[in-house]
């Protein structure tokens, strides 16, 4: 009698020898050296992404936005609105 275990066993092998990988053609990361140790990277939505095109713009309007919210450890409160606000971007009119 066949059990779900043997299915799952028999899937699972089947998972590993698709994902056999050769390791011996990769490649070390190009970008890697334009990363700085203290560099984060940040993965935009597609909205955001629009408006700011460069790190430069999205570094200059996220500090423009520290600034304007002030001490931070002072207001936590405003702090959690601003991390759990999801409203998309309004786009400027072209």
């Amino acid at each position: 009698m066949k059990t779900q275990k043997d299915d799952r066993t028999r899937s699972a092998d089947e998972l590993r020898a698709h994902y056999k990988l050769d390791y011996s053609k990769a490649k070390p990361n190009r970008f890697a050296s334009q990363l700085g140790e203290e560099t984060i990277a940040v993965v935009l939505d597609p909205d955001v992404a629009a408006v700011f095109t460069t790190s430069e713009e999205a570094n200059q309007a996220l500090r423009v936005l520290i600034g304007a919210l002030g001490n931070l450890a002072e207001t936590p409160d405003l702090l959690e609105k601003v991390k759990s606000s999801t409203a998309p971007v309004a786009r400027p009119p072209s």
